[in-house]
């Protein structure tokens, strides 16, 4: 009988331990987690797209043969706030005008930005996009400023700023201004206006 209560005692110790070890893996995990919420998801759809999650943990999706990638999900940009006048006037247009300073020290992600919308705008909306630069440049590109918009081609201008927001700009209310304090600033301003545009678009024809 002794015998017979040890081995009881054993196995409850044994199951108590793979309890508790379950209970630590979990906790940790949630902590990782909760340090890179776009690591949180899996797989979603999206203004008639189906984003997949890479390795890396950044959110890709095609659309009509382009590759568009997203370091967040929709959700995780709730606090960046994009006005319907903004995505009227970018995709009410035939043609728009996207610029910034050459020698940003965000110029390689504005570069991928406007690749990336330039993708978006012709897809959803027939609008074609323009690249320019603020100021005289060594590649010759046009110099494109907010004074330079009209009501029929609307100016994009992105900037380094003490603040992370989209808006109108003060000098001219054709011109639409993203300011970025830093690169995640700009990445989450960049993708939160990239979702806006895709999900206005009326039909999207995308990869599954």
């Amino acid at each position: 009988r002794w015998a017979g209560r040890k081995d009881n005692g054993e196995k409850g110790k044994k199951w108590f331990a793979i309890f508790v070890g379950v209970i630590m893996l979990m906790s940790v995990a949630g902590f990782v987690f909760s340090l890179n919420p776009s690591g949180q998801g899996a797989n979603f759809r999206y203004g008639g797209l189906i984003f997949k999650q890479s390795p890396q943990g950044f959110y890709t999706a095609e659309l009509n043969g382009v590759q568009i990638d997203f370091l967040y999900r929709p959700e995780d940009l709730a606090d960046i706030d994009v006005s319907a006048d903004i995505i009227s006037k970018l995709t009410g247009s035939r043609s728009v005008r996207i610029t910034y300073y050459w020698n940003s020290t965000l110029a390689d992600d504005m570069a991928l930005f406007q690749f990336d919308v330039s993708n978006l705008l012709d897809s959803t909306h027939g609008v074609f996009v323009e690249p320019g630069f603020t100021t005289a440049n060594p590649s010759n590109t046009t110099i494109v400023a907010c004074n330079d918009a009209t009501p029929f081609v609307p100016v994009l201008l992105l900037q380094e700023a003490n603040n992370t927001a989209l808006g109108i700009g003060s000098s001219n209310p054709n011109c639409i201004v993203l300011n970025a304090s830093s690169s995640t600033g700009f990445s989450r301003a960049a993708d939160k206006l990239k979702y806006a545009i895709l999900g206005s678009g009326n039909s999207v024809s995308g990869g599954q």
